[in-house]
């Protein structure tokens, strides 16, 4: 086989063949039986098809001459529409190839399918051994280009983000064994590399693999023993809570039809899946609280008329009237809902969470803080100052 760096953009055929060639090797590796797939009635028919127990995936294949969003993320909606006709009993797997991809690019892909394709599992990839796959048992496909500096030949000019939304995530799933359960809910689990720590908090083994590069180049974490352990924890959530300084995204609302207590309307909302407690109201639910006479603040994904039109109850003050609730964006989606808890069955962002937002809240946003600390948050920040 010609050197699939060679291949450039001259000849489509053969990109699309070695292409085919890579992903089926990495399924065979992976374990997984490979069957060809005859043609329906009106001749749509899958490139193969792969099982293993459990699972069943009709899998087609488009390889672009460049790795470009713009030229990725259409091919891979064909590539979607394509196996979703081909995929008869089997699930749906749309995956493209470039001879050479960002990472970056191949995470957009992949949050382009999840958004507007969720139930369809997806696949990026290109000639030089990156793979990134979203769907049940498909973890195991997941690849890093060999060697770090595969990676960083195609990082930002800019300083990456070490408290992005996943990532924030991702140090709360490393966190999560000295935090209690009813505080925090993540997988308690101790992780010795990218993949495992991917598979535990649902992420992908490339933003993993991303995330620790850049706590190891900041020094924040352990660089040897078996298991990957944060250092440096004063610094690190020093940095951590300025990161939650950001412009804010909220409304004052009132529920329409209120009586002398609101809190069966504002239960209504938190059962919604959609919903959850933020700053000094999960505190009072998590038994830290002690600010009282604020307004419970709750989290939404999205602010918008169409996001709060799901609440019916749920209308905009008129000026000068006090708000029942007041509704606030969540800067941090991933973070906030995955690590969410239900103390007494209420929907409560978590201790790390409440932590975060209540410090620069006017209404003794600080000494709530504080006060998580000292109950809580101390003997985790100190626990590994030194590695």
């Amino acid at each position: 086989m010609e050197n699939p760096h060679l291949l450039g953009k001259s000849d489509a055929v053969q990109r699309q063949a070695h292409g085919e060639h890579l992903l089926r090797q990495a399924f065979e590796v992976a374990g997984w039986r490979i069957s060809a797939q005859p043609a329906n009635r009106k001749g749509h028919r899958a490139d193969f098809v792969v099982r293993r127990p459990g699972a069943s995936y009709a899998v087609k294949l488009k390889v672009g001459a460049e790795g470009r969003s713009d030229r990725l993320v259409p091919l891979w909606s064909q590539t979607c529409l394509q196996a979703l006709r081909a995929a008869r009993e089997h699930a749906p797997l749309a995956v493209v190839a470039a001879p050479e991809l960002a990472p970056k690019i191949a995470e957009q892909i992949l949050n382009f399918a999840q958004e507007y394709a969720p139930d369809a599992a997806a696949g990026v990839m290109d000639f030089a051994g990156l793979r990134m796959f979203r769907g049940p048992h498909l973890e195991s496909l997941n690849a890093a280009p060999p060697g770090p500096a595969a990676v960083d030949s195609h990082a930002s000019k800019g300083q990456p983000n070490v408290f992005s939304d996943l990532n924030q995530w991702m140090l709360k799933v490393l966190l999560a064994p000295e935090v209690p359960d009813a505080l925090l809910s993540a997988p308690r689990g101790r992780y010795g590399n990218a993949s495992q720590l991917a598979r535990a908090a649902n992420v992908s083994v490339m933003s993993a693999f991303r995330f620790l590069q850049q706590l190891q180049r900041e020094g924040y974490l352990h660089e040897s023993g078996r298991h990957l352990r944060l250092v440096r924890r004063d610094d690190l959530f020093r940095r951590w809570q300025a990161s939650a300084f950001r412009r804010i995204n909220e409304a004052p609302m009132r529920f329409l039809l209120r009586g002398s207590d609101s809190r069966p309307a504002l239960q209504r909302m938190l059962e919604s899946g959609r919903a959850c407690l933020a700053l000094f109201a999960a505190a009072e639910a998590l038994g830290v609280g002690f600010v009282e006479g604020v307004p419970p603040y709750v989290y939404v994904r999205r602010l918008s008329p169409a996001s709060l039109s799901a609440w019916k109850n749920l209308v905009p003050i008129a000026p000068g009237e006090p708000p029942d609730v007041i509704v606030r964006q969540a800067p941090f989606p991933e973070s906030v809902f995955r690590g969410m808890v239900r103390p007494h069955g209420i929907a409560s962002c978590d201790v790390l969470q409440v932590w975060l937002d209540v410090f620069e809240h006017p209404a003794r946003g600080q000494e709530q803080a504080d006060l998580i600390r000292r109950r809580l948050l101390n003997p985790i920040i100190q626990g590994s100052n030194h590695g």
